[in-house]
């Protein structure tokens, strides 16, 4: 479904947040009035206000309102699988996303999107900046913050460089030119209902079709799996077209540039930067320039709430990870600080992802980090720790919080000089807690409150 198909249908848009008022905003400079819907209707009106300067009533989610329309345009926050959704969708109304009519209003422009469980944001940035210092312009758009609808009636890019959430590409109907796939592992399951649905829902990006170029992160084992039949599939990483080997990385056993000046810990961090390189080779058609790259490598300090040091106190590094939601993506942070003393930070809502692989990252990791966890609903993380500490009879030291900012200052307290705390939640922010960026926040006020020994 195409932008100008929605002028003449009656068009409900669900979650008037940053998107959906965007999206408002774009319908009614082209002469549409569409219905707003949002679960809390007062709380959008302020949102609304800033939408085109017309008054506009804002309905709950409610069956009338959403069988009377023709299209239904939903927020990514907005589950797929809500009743209502279902219900609406059961009487022929069409439920999209703001990126699907995009990603078809844009079909044959140069698009490279980012997907995966982890390393979306750090992969789509690194993008950007090899093509930019390749001589490029490039929209870096997508779920990194700016809405794609702000491409509408723009100037055109030589490049489109898009992050795509598991909740954006749900609905997505026409798979852009070329993909980059980071990683896959369980995550968002209350969102999508099962691991398997999620998986289902974030591949969609590359299944819809036709089937275009994609590179996959080679050390991720249910990222190539699962896309083993792709036609136009190379690997990078650990292995394929683009690899990291000893310091360099490698465009088909040719040396292209070193990386150890990248400041983003980690090896995973060496793995999206291979991403990058190699979506910039399948979006261009031929491998980018050292210069273009190392410029990239050297202007790159990382990502707000992604390993960021946010500084140290008696010889104590604080390190913010507040993004890491799922255990997949702490696991990962985990082995970015190799030997050095760790108290490791975690917790947050329970969705229901297994918390197995973290702990045995955790409880084989030498030495084994100090756990602090964080309400509310750190039981299973706890449980999970004890369960594999006794397998391997190794025994952790678990303290349980009353909150971030006293787990943060008993961190301080046992973690020794030259270790590092690590808030890595593996987690996501629980309800009414606002957001990742909202857990930095007092994360770093934490600190900062934290006077030296």
């Amino acid at each position: 479904m195409k932008l100008t198909s929605l002028v003449s249908r009656r068009v409900a848009i669900w979650g008037i947040g940053e998107e959906g008022a965007a999206f408002a905003r774009l319908l009614i400079e082209r002469g549409s009035t569409p219905v707003l819907v949002d679960d809390d209707p007062s709380t959008a009106a302020r949102r609304a206000s800033s939408v085109a300067g017309i008054e506009l009533v804002i309905h709950p989610p409610e069956t009338a309102v959403l069988r009377a329309v023709d299209v239904i345009v939903r927020s990514p926050g907005v589950s797929r699988y809500r009743p209502e959704l279902v219900d609406a969708s059961s009487h022929g109304v069409t439920v999209t996303t703001p990126m699907a009519m995009w990603l078809e209003d844009f079909e044959h422009a140069p698009v490279l999107a980012i997907t995966g469980t982890k390393g979306k944001s750090t992969t789509a940035t690194l993008a950007a900046g090899i093509l930019r210092h390749s001589g490029s312009r490039v929209a870096l758009v997508g779920n990194i913050g700016v809405p794609v609808t702000d491409l509408y009636g723009g100037d055109d890019a030589d490049a489109y460089v898009v992050e795509v959430s598991s909740y954006q590409a749900a609905e997505v109907t026409v798979s852009p030119p070329v993909c980059v796939l980071t990683s896959l592992a369980p995550d968002h399951l209350d969102w999508h209902g099962g691991v398997e649905a999620y998986y289902r829902d974030k591949l969609r990006l590359l299944s819809a079709g036709p089937p275009r170029s994609l590179a996959v992160n080679a050390a991720s084992h249910e990222a190539v799996s699962r896309t083993a039949g792709h036609p136009g599939r190379i690997l990078y990483g650990d292995g394929g077209r683009v690899r990291a080997e000893s310091g360099w990385v490698t465009i088909d056993d040719v040396q292209l540039v070193e990386y150890s000046g990248l400041r983003a810990p980690g090896a995973h961090n060496v793995a999206n930067l291979c991403g990058a390189i190699a979506g910039a080779l399948l979006l261009t058609g031929a491998a980018p320039s050292a210069r273009a790259v190392a410029t990239t490598i050297e202007e790159f300090a990382g990502l707000p709430s992604r390993c960021q040091t946010i500084g140290t106190k008696d010889g104590v590094e604080y390190v913010d990870d507040a993004l890491a939601s799922n255990p997949f993506a702490t696991t990962a942070s985990v082995a970015s600080y190799p030997h050095r003393p760790m108290t490791l930070i975690l917790g947050g809502a329970d969705r229901g992802v297994d918390f197995a692989s973290l702990a045995e990252a955790v409880v084989t990791r030498a030495p084994p980090p100090r756990i602090v966890v964080i309400p509310p609903d750190g039981g299973r993380i706890v449980d999970s720790l004890g369960t594999v500490g006794d397998q391997r009879r190794v025994s952790l030291s678990v303290v349980e919080a009353a909150d971030l900012g006293d787990a943060t200052r008993v961190a301080g307290e046992i973690t020794p000089p030259g270790g590092v705390v690590l808030f890595s939640p593996g987690a996501p922010t629980p309800e009414g807690h606002g957001g990742f960026g909202q857990r930095s926040r007092t994360f770093r006020a934490a600190f900062e409150a934290m006077a030296p020994a």
